[in-house]
């Protein structure tokens, strides 16, 4: 199986395998594939998604991904402190 962020997200990918719990949407493996995408091509993306989708893992894997494949910094900006907690602390 490749490496990417779809995959990890998948059901028997890594995120799967490591978080007792862990639910695979497809919707998250979507949006992964989204943002890799957007990143890579150096693109805009917007992308709106309902609660419990997993958007932060579906946007942070793509985002350390390509942190650790071309050596660069990724900034993360939210709108409230709550979910940079959430973020910082899960």
């Amino acid at each position: 199986m490749p490496v990417d962020a779809a995959n990890l997200l998948s059901p028997e990918g890594a995120v799967a395998r490591r978080l007792e719990g862990f639910e695979s949407r497809p919707q998250q493996q979507d949006m992964a594939s989204a943002v890799a995408s957007a990143m890579e091509n150096k693109q805009r993306l917007l992308v709106e998604a309902g609660t419990g989708v997993g958007k932060s893992f579906a946007y942070l894997i793509p985002a350390i991904q390509r942190i650790v494949d071309h050596d660069e910094r990724a900034v993360i900006v939210t709108h409230t402190i709550n979910l940079q907690e959430q973020l910082i602390d899960r």
